[in-house]
């Protein structure tokens, strides 16, 4: 079988075609004996409720041999940005043949430009799964064909609220001009969390569209913003500009939904183990960049094109951040709800939790998946 992986990145389109043959694995059973009529009375019954563990050990399976085959074996996942740590374990799965070991014959991973585009595919059935921020699930709770994030590759941002030298504080942030990208957007959410944790909320500001990150430090640097949401790799570079950083969303501890496998709730009610070996195979992927980084980050290189040693050291920074449970609290999707309601006031009567389901984790955690491959972060 021949699975096709398409990468965007920096405007750049990747391809990549490997053949694999994917044979499905197949599991043993196991027999025993009988003790002998001529041992002691208490040696017999320790020997036969050994032998009544076994056999409730043997029909109660655990970890992932407790997982029934997927119902497709061929699907396609789509990925919202290529070439990035937020959505690696989708495609870290498949270097490590994580799908051949849960049981898929075949399994495409295209990159797409977008959360739009991964969403109208999923609609459409072109895509299986796909992972998205988590305001495009929130969004679609509206629609004919509601989605669901099943597990999440990130909950942090990471931004540093910048502004001029003259803001030292948070109480001198207030009353100030603070740019986003656009209304609604993951930088809009940002600077949510931003001012929540200088105990302002958006009424104490005022936030206005002034375009990508580049856009956003300039205004800061010419004085016609106060502040901007800048990410933290950019710290050093707004040290010696001599602006002021007053906090950071990553040390919050606050979440935001940023990258959610996610699936139709009607193809998560028709596929129930397909989805559930999906979220097996990239949990299990997920976990490898916390306990093998260095090969993680040799394997993310090849993925991303990048310099090894650059690459490494993403990965380095994503075990920092990156979650992995692959769970959630629901401010990983309030947050994002409320910069849908500034755009869109009706998105105040959605009911989050519909937007998702831990049921899937929760059997992993259940069956003893997350300790077979050495996770110590449970779902709650």
């Amino acid at each position: 079988m021949e699975t096709s992986v398409f990468l965007r990145r920096r405007g750049g389109l990747l391809s990549v075609a490997t053949a694999v043959a994917l044979v499905a694995g197949a599991c043993g059973g196991s027999g025993g004996s009988a003790s002998p009529s001529s041992a002691p009375a208490s040696s017999a019954a320790a020997s036969s409720a050994a032998a009544s563990e076994s056999a409730s050990s043997a029909a109660s399976p655990t970890g992932a041999a407790a997982l029934q085959p997927p119902e497709k074996k061929t699907i396609t996942i789509g990925l919202s940005t290529g070439g990035e740590a937020s959505q690696y374990a989708e495609y870290l799965a498949f270097q490590l043949g994580n799908y051949k070991k849960y049981g898929f014959d075949s399994v495409t991973v295209t990159g797409l430009q977008g959360d739009g585009k991964v969403v109208q595919a999923l609609v459409a059935g072109g895509l299986d799964l796909g992972v998205i921020g988590v305001s495009s699930a929130i969004s679609s709770q509206t629609t004919d064909t509601p989605l669901k994030v099943v597990s999440m590759n990130g909950v942090t941002l990471t931004d540093m609220l910048v502004c001029q030298p003259s803001i030292k504080t948070g109480a001198d942030v207030k009353g100030k001009t603070v740019a986003v990208s656009t209304f609604g957007g993951t930088s809009h959410g940002s600077v949510l969390i931003l001012l929540s944790q200088l105990g302002l909320t958006s009424q104490d500001v005022t936030i206005t569209q002034v375009g990508n990150q580049d856009a956003r430090l300039a205004a800061v640097k010419a004085g016609s913003i106060g502040c901007a949401p800048v990410d933290l790799a950019q710290k050093d570079a707004v040290q010696k500009e001599g602006l002021s950083i007053i906090t950071d969303n990553k040390s919050s501890g606050k979440q935001w939904g940023r990258s959610g496998l996610t699936a139709t709730a009607d193809y998560i009610s028709k596929y129930p183990n397909t989805v559930q070996d999906v979220v097996a195979a990239v949990l299990d992927a997920q976990n490898y960049m916390f306990t093998n980084t260095d090969d993680a980050g040799a394997k993310f290189a090849d993925y991303s094109q990048q310099d090894p040693a650059q690459a490494l050291a993403v990965i380095q920074d994503f075990t920092t951040w990156g979650d992995r449970s692959m769970s959630w609290t629901d401010d990983a999707f309030n947050f994002p709800k409320q910069t849908l309601v500034a755009v869109n006031p009706a998105m105040a009567d959605v009911d989050v939790t519909k937007a998702y389901t831990k049921d899937f984790l929760f059997k992993l955690r259940d069956i003893g998946f997350y300790q077979q491959i050495g996770d110590p972060e449970l779902p709650q």
